[in-house]
């Protein structure tokens, strides 16, 4: 089913007015209100997210305690619906999942063992770092938004519960809404000691989920490892960690992160959001000062072909590297160039990686 289908039912016209108003009120308020409302208006296409209609996340691990709709293979448990496997009786099984059939054809006591039906948490992280808003004309903040967003509604459109995150350089956390009783609340940024987000948990969150991310400015330096080793210190319930991020920092420091996340029983996959002026600087400049927007540290530089071929090569290295630390610590890996077809990485890429299923 389509958020907005070719006939809009009274429910879909809703959610859509909700969005527009929205959007109508990003626009309203700030310096940089219109660029958010753009930026609303984009996520909330509904062009772009009919596009994930059909899709669902694929999760190996990460099952959290809590009953759900989510069927976990591998980890069958007393009850259920869908039988999985069968057991040795023992004292104290529930009689009524014997199976008699088994008993008359091969003398023994066994008990049906059902498929776990157990909620998922699914965990979008975005990286805020100032690093994520240069070079401007890459727009990888827009991008990486947009990533954030189509993950978001294919989780909430299969019932997934999403918890969305902030991660920044300046100790601040935006916090979602918290939805009780089909009634949602928005709190605004706050004074934070980690990245802070309530659930979601109803589809039609989606606007909320678009309000959040449009809001993003990216700001400030911050070890992206220790972020997310805090956050899984926060957030000890197992779930499904996807780590939106430029990754321009070394692979020692991701890697740090995300065993944290493992060791709480995280499934974690990072997505890598790069620049086409990051991969082909000429596209930006050919000589003068860079300066680092997170240390405020400066170099000149003029690109040379043999600097062009220095850059390309160390380029290369980090990309291999990441692609390498997410093998090694059994992490999904996916890249994604700033302006690039969202909807392509999750239908190839991702589904190849094992992130992404159709329904």
């Amino acid at each position: 089913m389509r958020l907005w289908p070719t006939a809009p039912s009274a429910r879909a016209r809703h959610v859509a007015a909700r969005a527009a108003a929205l959007a109508t009120r990003v626009l309203g308020g700030g310096t940089d209100a219109p660029a958010a409302g753009a930026l609303a208006a984009r996520l909330l296409d509904p062009g772009r997210l009919a596009r994930y209609d059909g899709l669902a996340l694929r999760v190996r691990r990460g099952m959290g305690e809590r009953h759900g709709d989510r069927r976990v293979p591998g980890r069958p448990q007393p009850s259920g619906i869908e039988i999985e496997a069968h057991g040795a009786y023992a004292p104290g099984d529930d009689l009524r999942h014997l199976d008699w059939n088994a008993l008359g054809r091969l003398d023994a006591l066994l008990v049906r063992r059902f498929t776990a039906e157990r909620e998922i948490v699914v965990h979008v992280l975005l990286d805020a770092s100032a690093s994520l808003a240069v070079p401007v004309v890459d727009d990888k903040l827009g991008s990486a938004c947009e990533l954030a967003m189509a993950l978001a509604y294919v989780a909430l459109s299969t019932g997934d519960a999403l918890r969305v995150a902030i991660l920044r350089g300046d100790g601040i956390a935006e916090d979602g809404a918290a939805e009780v009783g089909g009634t949602t609340s928005v709190r605004r940024p706050v004074a934070s000691d980690g990245p802070a987000s309530r659930i979601f948990c109803q589809r039609a969150s989606v606007a909320r989920v678009a309000e959040l991310l449009a809001a993003v400015a990216p700001q400030g330096s911050f070890g992206l490892g220790a972020a997310l080793a805090a956050y899984a210190a926060r957030y000890r319930t197992p779930g499904l960690a996807l780590v939106i991020s430029d990754f321009l920092m070394e692979p020692d420091e991701i890697e740090r992160g995300v065993l944290a996340l493992r060791s709480r029983g995280f499934e974690t996959h990072l997505l890598h959001v790069i620049g086409a002026g990051e991969l082909d600087p000429t596209r930006v400049f050919t000589r003068g000062v860079l300066v680092d927007v997170e240390s405020g540290a400066q170099r000149p530089i003029a690109l040379t072909a043999p600097a062009l071929a220095r850059y390309h090569a160390a380029l290369g290295a980090h990309c291999d590297a990441l692609a390498a630390l997410a093998a090694r610590v059994e992490a999904g890996y996916g890249r994604l160039v700033a302006g690039g077809d969202v909807a392509e990485l999750l239908t190839g890429p991702l589904v190849r990686a094992g992130l992404v299923r159709r329904r």
